[in-house]
């Protein structure tokens, strides 16, 4: 069996290379890139996270998600080179920064153009389109999974990369864990969810920029990311550097590391939760879920913040921090009627009987 895979990884580099223009093979057979960065080196990368993940084998079309930044161009390179099926390059113009939003787009046409790879853009008056209560970092993202799904499934495509990588990783375990999210946002991005993948959450935003300027790959920087009144850029711009040059310059390692291991206490919560759901009878009502309340209140406590939470990701609505889980979970005790507001105009209610999630728009009884 590693006979056939190593003979495989053999073919995979050769046609590879193949595809390469007589300059860049030159650039790869010759000193100007380090062994780390060869060609060789990612072949095996991308081979082994291919075949993990499901995707290399498949044949269809596959959409890249590209915003012009340097992990989004990183990735449509690597799948440019090493995809053999056909690519589409998704671009989300979400129409906040101006000009500068529109130049982000017209470069990535441009350089899928070089490329040979077909694009698929979108332009969004993202402010405009928010839902009641929706930020517009959440309305934005909202927007652009839901134009990468429809361009999935408009190509036929097997599914979606995502160009997150380790330092993504690193940033979202931290800001789930300050606020106080619990095991479901500690165990940070999936490499696979639905159609979604990430093939480089394995990779530093560092490494992926090294490989573009060994091979003379231009990127566009957004503004924006040095805005540190966004929690998330604070995070990346400003705690994760003084964390790694007061505390440990490998944080971003071990943050994304512990975000991996977390995961297993996230799948065995979720596991859990679902037998709990099914022991309270739920009941799917138009967009929401009924449970019997009785059976609820007489939970453990704890057991009752893990059936919130399941409940929570499979009506898709506003993972609740560890303190609202608790309030929510000591109102479900009794019989008394109570109202819940969880954000984005999702609610859950409680009369003698049952206890009611409703998404926004699914109407209340």
């Amino acid at each position: 069996m590693k006979a056939k895979t190593s003979e495989e990884l053999k073919l995979f580099y050769r046609r590879a290379l193949a595809r390469l223009s007589p300059e860049e093979r030159e650039r790869e057979r010759g000193r100007d890139i380090p062994y780390e960065f060869s060609l060789s080196v990612l072949s095996s990368f991308f081979f082994e996270t291919g075949i993990r993940q499901g995707w290399l084998s498949s044949g269809n079309p596959l959409v890249v998600a590209v915003s012009g930044g340097s992990d989004s161009m990183a990735l449509l390179w690597l799948f440019r080179v090493f995809y053999e099926g056909g690519i589409v390059a998704a671009h989300f113009e979400h129409g906040i920064r101006g000009s500068e939003s529109m130049e982000d787009a017209l470069f990535v046409k441009d350089m899928a153009g070089r490329w040979g790879i077909e694009t698929a853009v979108r332009h969004e008056d993202v402010p405009r389109s928010l839902e009641k209560g929706e930020s517009l970092e959440a309305g934005a993202r909202r927007l652009r999974y839901l134009f990468f799904e429809r361009t999935a499934e408009e190509r036929g495509a097997c599914g979606v990369a995502l160009g997150h990588n380790r330092e993504d990783v690193a940033e979202t375990a931290l800001f789930h864990l300050l606020r106080g999210t619990g095991v479901r946002g500690l165990a940070g991005i999936p490499e696979r969810r639905g159609i979604f993948f990430r093939p480089l959450l394995a990779c530093s935003r560092a490494f992926l920029r090294r490989v573009l300027r060994y091979r003379d790959i231009p990127w566009r920087e957004d503004r924006t990311n040095q805005d540190n009144r966004h929690t998330r850029n604070f995070i990346r711009n400003k705690l994760l550097p003084s964390i790694e040059s007061g505390v440990n310059v490998r944080a971003v390692e071990h943050l994304a590391a512990f975000a991996e291991e977390m995961r297993y206490y996230r799948e065995e919560e979720e596991r859990r939760g679902s037998a709990l759901i099914e022991a309270a009878g739920a009941v799917r009502v138009n967009d929401g879920l009924d449970l019997n309340r009785a059976v609820v209140s007489a939970l453990p406590l704890r057991e009752r913040i893990i059936l919130i939470r399941e409940t929570g990701r499979r009506l898709e609505i506003p993972v609740l921090s560890r303190e609202r889980c608790l309030e929510l979970a000591l109102l479900t005790e009794g019989r008394r009627r109570f109202e819940f507001q969880c954000g984005k105009g999702a609610c859950i209610m409680g009369d003698r009987d049952r206890i009611k999630l409703r998404k926004a728009g699914s109407g209340a009884e």
